[in-house]
């Protein structure tokens, strides 16, 4: 065998495991990207329902807007700016539902006050309960629990479809709800390795041929 015919099956073997090390690379994941929902952009009293769909998220018209200095009870004070949510009566039994849209979660949650216990419950696309987690009482600005206002609750699991808040029929706020899309394969990966397969072919070839992403009261 000619030493010519060694270095040309020694280059294939290289560009080989480099393409299978690049191949493994490109199989790994993204990382989760937080998203934070203010409510800031919404008018006063205004149904939360589908304002935020290219964001991936779905309220369902399940609550609605309050705001400082007009609607909004200043013993629920918002996280941020002047906006929140809160589980207004008119829309439904107390239930705040949040549906992911596009993308499954992996993670949810949001500051939280009430004049009672709320739960954060997360579910999986066939209803099955994924967790839970609870304020533990009261804790609207001094309440008698001593719990502080805007208590975050946040829960992680795999395959997040949508979510409920929840209290016993009393009225409560959420604000700066946030959450992570299910994290995806990176396109530029794979890119990459099918650029550095190309350009190992053409680089044999060469050799063989030389020239060829909640209210007020």
């Amino acid at each position: 065998m000619t030493i010519s015919t060694v270095m040309k099956k020694l280059s294939l073997a290289t560009a080989g495991v480099t393409c299978l090390t690049l191949a493994t690379l490109g199989s790994g994941k993204a990382q989760a990207v937080d998203t934070v929902i203010d409510f800031d952009s919404l008018l006063d009293l205004e149904i939360v329902d589908n304002q935020f769909l290219n964001q991936g998220v779905d309220f369902n018209g399940t609550a609605s807007i309050l705001q400082l200095g007009s609607s909004l009870n200043s013993l629920f004070p918002p996280v941020s700016a002047n906006n929140l949510i809160y589980d207004n009566p008119s829309l439904g039994n107390g239930i705040i539902r949040v549906d992911a849209v596009n993308s499954l979660w992996s993670s949810v949650g949001g500051f939280v006050t009430g004049t009672t216990n709320v739960t954060l419950t997360a579910y999986a696309s066939d209803n099955s309960i994924l967790g839970t987690v609870s304020t533990g009482g009261a804790n609207f600005q001094d309440a008698a629990t001593g719990l502080l206002p805007n208590i975050f609750l946040s829960l992680t699991a795999p395959d997040i479809s949508y979510i409920t808040f929840q209290d016993s029929g009393n009225t409560y706020t959420v604000d700066n709800f946030t959450f992570s899309s299910q994290s995806v394969p990176e396109p530029t990966s794979m890119l990459g390795f099918f650029a550095l397969a190309a350009f190992s072919a053409t680089s044999f070839v060469k050799r063989k041929q030389p020239q060829n992403a909640a209210t007020k009261a």
